[in-house]
């Protein structure tokens, strides 16, 4: 789980990477340990299997749940991650489940 995590981040810190259309490259941002830990407490893996994965998660756009489950799906039989369904659930959390195909 936290090997998941840990991964995301990455990919999260690399996405902050980008370059212009005339060569020079942008400005590189990293996530701080307190990012860091404000996206560790707000998601949670539900339920995992070869198939899918659905993350429980609150103040975190959906796109940043799509990176976690693109590195699970990936390690799991090399497939991609698909997004299946968005429920709303208690205390104004969500639930997505990624599929892998």
């Amino acid at each position: 789980m936290k090997k998941i995590f840990g991964l995301g981040l990455i990919f999260l810190s690399l996405a902050g990477c980008a370059y212009f259309s005339d060569g020079e490259k942008a400005e590189y941002t990293e996530l701080t340990s307190a990012e860091y830990s404000d996206f560790a407490k707000n998601v949670t893996v539900v339920k995992q299997t070869e198939n899918f994965v659905e993350y429980e998660y609150k103040n975190i756009r959906v796109d940043d749940m799509a990176v976690l489950a693109a590195i699970y799906c990936h390690e799991h039989n090399h497939k991609k991650a698909y997004l299946d369904t968005i429920q709303l659930y208690h205390n104004n959390s969500r639930r997505a489940r990624f599929v892998c195909r």
